[in-house]
């Protein structure tokens, strides 16, 4: 190979040259803050293009900061290359700068029209592929202009890299969950696609149930909700079989699946109402994470449960001050018909714990937005009376870099939740803790039949009774959504937390609660 003149006088023309050319192939290169190439560079590139490299960087002024991008070609200018900032290479957070950098990266070059893109050895290389895969995101399904070739990747394979992309995947799937219209995202299509994308993986069986079942199963919380829709209704139930124990269920998992949510006759404002195209993201980022569990073939045995409806309104919707009854026998008044995630919730909680009594079990919800007020789209707030519940989803939260942060769960709630008709109100009686309440709401209905003394008794929470699970809730209607485009994130619904979902399972796998 030919090699060019390492000294650049005037950086400005050159990196014109860069960013014009009509090279068609690329490479995303790390770039730490020592000024050296991320270790392994020599296996993707020669010792001279290391050294063009990096007098380029200092003569461009890349300093090798992390969010920091400068595209450059090789000396024989058959290959441009993306030289991401990765800060020090004992910074804590390397995994996630790695992800963010090779987000950035890659989608530099795929705006610079390269259609072949390597990734070079990087310090995380399953957080690489994440970043890689998640940063070339697009959801342009409905556009009949404008769509670019995609950009093909490779990698140095190993196994991280290959776990990376599919839990990436996992996460970009549920994000074309969310991200497509109402009207293309009925409770039925999406059954049909977790049936068509989960039925054919090993170990897997999909169930999808129909209103005649939920009445027969008396869930009368989602067929309170569904009501105003002509859209039917629908259950979806996951299970997975990876360990010879089929008797036993560590982990359960429960998906809000509100296709599309008005508020009812408490209808939500005209602002902003677009995005409850998203309000089943709980149910999305479950099945996708069951997807993903069932193709790394995890050794755990888990299952999913996903109740899908509507939100609407008409003649025959639900009424505020209307009373139903609940799988679990609790009567429950409907006095805000915006609150009716809970209300779905209750009854599959309810039924996943009867059905499958797993050792832990945990739902994930769009559910509030006093949470999105609270913490924001960055964390996602968790609710748990269990230490060791809680210990495990830290530290999945740490594994897949998806922050979390504990929220109080207190018995004195209870008391805001009481109804003078009913066992229960939906909402609680105060403007305020909304979050909270709504969690509590929940925990009464995290119980199977051992724990009820009397129909209609309240469910206690108690994690020395051992006819409950650990029980974790987990309100994501903060990450739902990005509202810029940085990294790996695009604007408009995240898919997240489901690398987070995947983790937890890994780690339970690994090691259950005892």
């Amino acid at each position: 190979m030919r090699i060019l003149s390492h000294t650049v006088r005037n950086t400005k023309p050159f990196l014109q040259r860069c960013l014009s050319t009509q090279v068609h192939k690329g490479i995303v290169l790390g770039l730490h803050s020592d000024n050296k190439l991320s270790s392994g560079s020599k296996a993707a590139i020669s010792v001279a293009e290391q050294q063009h490299i990096l007098e380029q960087a200092q003569a461009l002024g890349h300093t090798g900061e992390p969010g920091t991008v400068q595209l450059m070609l090789n000396p024989a200018r058959t290959q441009q290359i993306a030289l991401v900032g990765l800060g020090s290479n004992k910074d804590e957070s390397l995994s996630e700068v790695t992800r963010a950098a090779v987000a950035e990266g890659i989608k530099k070059l795929y705006a610079n029209k390269v259609k072949e893109v390597s990734i070079g050895p990087m310090p995380c290389s399953r957080a690489a592929a994440e970043g890689a895969t998640l940063g070339l995101y697009t959801f342009d399904k409905f556009k009949t202009h404008e769509k670019q070739e995609a950009t093909e990747v490779t990698f140095i394979e190993d196994k991280d890299v290959a776990t990376g992309k599919v839990c990436a995947e996992a996460q970009n799937w549920a994000r074309d969950l969310m991200n497509t219209p109402a009207n293309h995202m009925t409770p039925q299509i999406f059954a049909r696609c977790v049936e068509e994308q989960l039925g054919g993986l090993e170990n897997v069986t999909v169930n999808v149930y129909d209103k005649q079942w939920v009445e027969d199963q008396r869930m009368g919380g989602l067929l309170a909700v569904s009501k105003g829709s002509e859209e039917p209704l629908r259950f979806v139930e996951i299970i997975y079989r990876g360990h010879a124990s089929a008797d036993q269920v560590p982990l359960a998992m429960v998906g809000k699946g509100i296709t599309f949510d008005t508020g009812g006759y408490s209808i939500k404002p005209g602002k902003h109402m677009d995005l409850m195209k998203g309000d089943m993201g709980g149910g999305a980022t479950v099945a996708a994470a069951m997807r993903a569990i069932a193709q790394l073939q995890l050794p755990i045995n888990v299952v999913a449960t996903i109740p899908l409806c509507e939100n609407m309104i008409s003649g025959g919707a639900t009424k505020v001050s209307d009373i139903y009854t609940s799988r679990a026998g609790l009567t429950v008044e409907v006095m805000n018909t915006d609150a009716e995630g809970r209300v779905v919730l209750a009854d599959a909680l309810h039924y996943t714990v009867e059905k499958h009594q797993p050792s832990a079990i945990i739902d994930v919800a769009t559910l509030t937005g006093a949470m999105v007020m609270a913490l924001g789209e960055l964390y996602t707030g968790v609710f748990t009376p269990s230490p060791a519940l809680w210990s495990r989803i830290e530290g999945a939260s740490k594994g897949s870099d998806e922050p979390v942060w504990r929220m109080p769960l207190h018995d004195a709630w209870d008391a805001m939740l009481k109804s003078p008709v009913a066992d229960l109100s939906n909402i609680g009686n105060k403007s305020e803790a909304g979050a909270c309440t709504a969690a509590a709401f929940l925990r009464h209905f995290v119980r199977d039949s051992r724990a009820v003394k009397k129909q209609g008794t309240l469910a206690r929470d108690q994690n020395n009774d051992e006819s409950l699970p650990r029980w974790a809730h987990l309100d994501i209607a903060g990450p739902m959504e990005a509202t810029t485009s940085t990294g790996y994130h695009h604007r408009g619904m995240s898919g997240r937390p489901t690398r987070l979902l995947i983790e937890l399972a890994s780690q339970l796998a690994k090691n259950p609660i005892s």
